[in-house]
Formats: structure tokens, sequence, C-alpha cells
């Protein structure tokens, strides 16, 4: 499991590029990290929730709001919820399926995380 120290690197950042392919979608960070998604995901902008799937790509419409803002904090809770927390207050929260599968990966400098969930 990805531990916090390896999510601290990730910031600052600012999500660059969301990369749409056939059954998942990357969310790249700067030249810092990437999280590649195969999971449902949830968006709050503004107050507003909505629902996505990385592998989905008609949703993938739903990141781009987060382009090139700034990330103030990467955290996942004992559940494997990996939330994204942007300077403007809006949240991108990535849920893993529990599957035994690669719901996400996050990608760092340092290493390679895949998140499966039992």
């Amino acid at each position: 499991m990805i531990s916090d120290s390896n999510l601290a690197e990730m910031v600052p950042s600012a999500l660059t590029g969301v990369t749409v392919g056939i059954g998942s979608q990357i969310l790249l960070f700067g030249d810092k990290a990437s999280v590649l998604i195969q999971c449902p995901f949830a968006c709050d902008i503004d107050r507003v929730h909505t629902w996505g799937h990385g592998e989905d790509a008609s949703t993938s419409t739903l990141l781009f709001d987060f382009l090139n803002l700034d990330v103030e904090e990467f955290s996942i809770d004992d559940f494997g919820v990996l939330t994204i927390t942007f300077s403007t207050k809006m949240n991108l929260k990535i849920f893993p399926e529990k599957n035994g599968l690669e719901s996400y990966v996050v990608s760092t400098r340092r290493d390679v995380f895949p998140i499966l969930v039992w």
C-alpha cells in the first residue's frame, strides 16, 4: 500500500493532463506522478457530486474541470479511497472496486503502487 510520505512527494503539483483510453483513464501531474484509474470516481465541484468510471471513456469529461489546478493534498484512507484536494477546494475521490484486481495505480518518481482491494 502507498504511504503518506509517497503521497506527500506528489505535492505541490498540478493536474496537467488526462489521457483517455479503452478501459482506463490516466491523470498526469506535471512530471512528478500519474494515477491510472480503472474504477469508480466521484467529483465534488461547487458542492455538486458527479460519478464516473475509469473504464467508461464518456465520463472523462468530468475530469477536465480539474485540469491545470494545483493540488493541495493527496490522501488515502484505510479502505483504499484516494482523495485529491485541489487549491479551489474541489475534490476528486477514487473508489477501488473490491474484486482483487487493480482498481487504480499511483506512479511516483520512486515507485509504482497498484491498489488492489479484496
